[in-house]
């Protein structure tokens, strides 16, 4: 019984002691008048589900490619998915929006040493809405080793209509890279069983390869 009570009481003070150390950072923040990089860096690490997502978008709002400002936000793309936590068939630490923003970030900084995440994150991430993010994000970027990921993700979707949003998010991505190795992708797309916006816009990218 008292085994039993000594971990109730320590489980209770690790909790406590957690629910303390995110108030702290995000009240150290909330005092400050002009926090600075390194401030929603700390917050992205430290801080609760909803400011991290503040945090992100802060970041990507000061645009910088520093290496602690790309720790941090491939950090916040890999938010609930390395320690997946479930009640019954529930995942209960689903961070979708953390990983999306992560993913929005990285795109407009712009930065090709992102690109190794994102294209783990587009093929392995079980959100479709952060796949779809993490696809724009890689269509701003706009390197050419990323066609065959795209690609790749296209091919493996369910062109039924489950899987629409991921799908057209790729044929844009395509479409901005502009590469000629998007050619036979779209074309694909364009003769493939999909929705009639998903070929149109397909469309619409063939018009900007580069040849």
């Amino acid at each position: 019984m008292k085994r039993y009570l000594y971990f109730v009481v320590a489980a209770l003070m690790l909790c406590c002691s957690f629910a303390f150390a995110q108030e702290s950072v995000e009240q150290y923040l909330l005092n400050l008048k002009e926090p600075k990089q390194e401030d929603y860096i700390k917050l992205l690490y430290e801080g609760s589900h909803e400011n991290q997502v503040l945090a992100v978008t802060k970041l990507a709002e000061l645009g910088s490619n520093d290496e602690e400002v790309l720790e941090a936000l491939f950090f916040g793309l890999e938010q609930g998915t390395r320690f997946v936590k479930r009640e019954g068939s529930k995942v209960v630490n689903d961070f979708w929006d953390v990983r999306a923003a992560s993913a929005k970030a990285l795109g407009e900084i712009g930065d090709p040493r992102t690109l190794p995440d994102l294209h783990t994150a587009l093929r392995y991430d079980h959100d479709l809405f952060v796949r779809s993010s993490v696809a724009i994000a890689i269509g701003k970027i706009g390197r050419k080793e990323s066609i065959s990921e795209l690609s790749r993700a296209i091919e493996l979707s369910d062109a039924s209509g489950p899987d629409d949003e991921l799908i057209m998010a790729c044929v844009d991505a395509l479409g901005a890279i502009g590469d000629k190795d998007g050619f036979i992708p779209l074309v694909e797309v364009m003769r493939g069983k999909y929705s009639r916006s998903i070929r149109l816009a397909a469309r619409e990218s063939l018009k900007k390869i580069r040849w």
